[in-house]
């Protein structure tokens, strides 16, 4: 078995309140410590201003094998919602987002781990990989159980470690969550785009 070895970048905002101790890092752990070995560097966040300091931490030469970006943030249609949603200055929306990644993507894949992030246009999420140069988005279309969505995430990691971050490799990753967790991706309305 060829593994093409990708780390995780991981940025997470707190999803159920100050006393719940969920957290995708514990997802993380488990794929580090598997026969995967996938590294992967964890932050938290609650502000439109850490993840931009984050991001531009990750685009840093430093971090290039870290080519997997997992946002698993609040969100809304196109929207990242990592602290008070009340508060508009602390929300991110997918135009933000994109000019902050622009032209600094090339060979990774930039995946939403909210609810409905890429219930958006398909034109929209080409744009965002065109001007980031990312070669897949991937995400959610529908509202999604936490746990049930996490698991899935997981075998999607699980998948990305065996093909390369081209576009063969990302139809590739496609072809086999249509194979093996069809019904979950259905209902999770889980989709993977690409440039082309």
């Amino acid at each position: 078995m060829h593994v093409y070895r990708k780390g995780i970048f991981c940025l997470e905002s707190e999803w159920f309140g100050l006393t719940s101790s969920i957290s995708v890092r514990h997802a993380l752990e488990f794929l580090r410590s598997s026969d995967y070995r996938i590294p992967f560097v964890h932050r938290d966040v609650a502000t439109a201003a850490e993840i931009s300091h984050y991001l531009r931490k990750w685009m840093l030469g430093a971090h290039h094998g870290y080519s997997i970006l997992w946002l698993a943030i609040h969100t809304r249609r196109g929207l990242l919602l990592p602290g008070d949603v009340r508060r508009h200055e602390e929300r991110m929306d997918i135009d933000a987002l994109e000019s902050r990644l622009a032209g600094q993507c090339r060979g990774r894949v930039v995946h939403f781990g909210g609810c409905r992030t890429v219930a958006l246009p398909p034109r929209r999420i080409r744009q965002f990989l065109r001007v980031t140069r990312a070669v897949a988005v991937s995400g959610f279309r529908e509202e999604v159980d936490w746990t049930e969505s996490t698991l899935f995430e997981m075998s999607y990691f699980v998948a990305l470690q065996h093909h390369p971050l081209t576009m063969p490799g990302i139809r590739e990753v496609r072809s086999h969550m249509r194979r093996h967790h069809r019904q979950v991706a259905d209902e999770l309305g889980f989709v993977i785009t690409t440039a082309r």
